[in-house]
């Protein structure tokens, strides 16, 4: 059951609201926390709390900055941390927790996912290499935990959001690389803003496991919007109206762009795979942060080219 597996969450953070307060990211299962502050984090068993390991992060010093933001895979095994660097410069690192006891680093993943989004011309240039602004950001984990997706967007001109200056690349958990295929090609040279999924590689299950799962995405939705309408104010609700009305619109672009890249036989479940993937992902952004703060996910960053 390895998109069921996913829950209510894609990924779940609160976020860090000012500096030496204690930030804390709960993993999609709940089974696990990540309590951060400052320059150490540490991951947290939730049944056991005196499990705690520490998240060996590249910052903590006047020079690196430490992770400010942390993404659980579905499967809570893999965790993608960010990090702010300087002016208009973002990082991203990738941890594996190889067991209950010890966490590791993948190495050089941040500069790896530039260079390699050059190699596959979804970018102009490896702009972190040549020193320009290059910002790197979580898009999503599949519902199988098999592939990471990742969000860059990079280059002087990046405010004209013109091609080359952003797009989306995956990492392989299992192959250990990054990776681009026929549907993020498609993605990259879509003209207007539009949802990513994260294209599981593992069979999906049955259609009637899928659509129940995405009727009940849809009800947790409705929820969670609701509920931050109230937390907005009357002031920002017309924000997070707009904010909302965007969201199905890219939806919907971001289906059919999904869809084309898909076989035949596979788009009925493959549509309810989407669906159900995007509107967990949305909940879980509604949900996220200071509860006044309208979601602003990378989608939202990047407008037509």
């Amino acid at each position: 059951m390895i998109i069921a597996a996913m829950g209510l969450a894609v990924w779940s953070q609160t976020g860090r609201s000012e500096e030496n307060e204690t930030s804390v990211f709960n993993s999609p299962s709940g089974a696990f926390r990540i309590e951060a502050n400052g320059s150490d984090a540490w991951v947290i068993s939730t049944k056991n709390p005196s499990q705690k390991v520490k998240v060996p992060m590249p910052g903590g010093s006047e020079e690196i900055n430490p992770d400010d933001e942390f993404y659980f895979s579905p499967n809570d095994e893999w965790i993608l941390g960010g990090r702010h660097v300087g002016s208009c410069l973002r990082a991203a690192d990738l941890y594996d927790r190889t067991n209950e006891t010890k966490i590791e680093i993948v190495n050089s993943f941040d500069s790896l996912a530039w260079s390699n989004a050059a190699k596959f011309r979804v970018i102009k240039k490896d702009y972190q290499a040549e020193g320009e602004c290059s910002m790197t950001f979580f898009a999503g984990w599949s519902g199988d935990s098999k592939r990471l997706l990742v969000g860059l967007l990079g280059g002087e001109d990046r405010r004209d959001h013109s091609a080359g200056t952003h797009g989306y690349v995956y990492f392989n958990i299992a192959a250990q690389k990054f990776e681009i295929t026929e549907y993020l090609r498609k993605l990259n040279a879509a003209k207007s803003q539009v949802l990513p999924c994260a294209e599981p590689t593992d069979p999906l299950p049955a259609e009637a496991e899928l659509k129940a799962r995405a009727d009940a995405a849809d009800k947790h939705l409705n929820d969670a919007y609701s509920a931050k309408i109230q937390k907005v104010g009357k002031d920002r609700g017309s924000n997070l109206r707009e904010s909302q009305r965007a969201w199905v619109k890219a939806r919907d672009a971001g289906l059919q762009i999904y869809l084309a890249a898909m076989p035949a036989a596979e788009r009925e479940r493959r549509k309810l795979q989407f669906l159900g993937d995007v509107t967990l992902a949305r909940v879980e952004s509604l949900n996220a942060g200071p509860g006044e703060d309208e979601p602003f996910d990378f989608w939202e960053r990047v407008s037509g080219k």
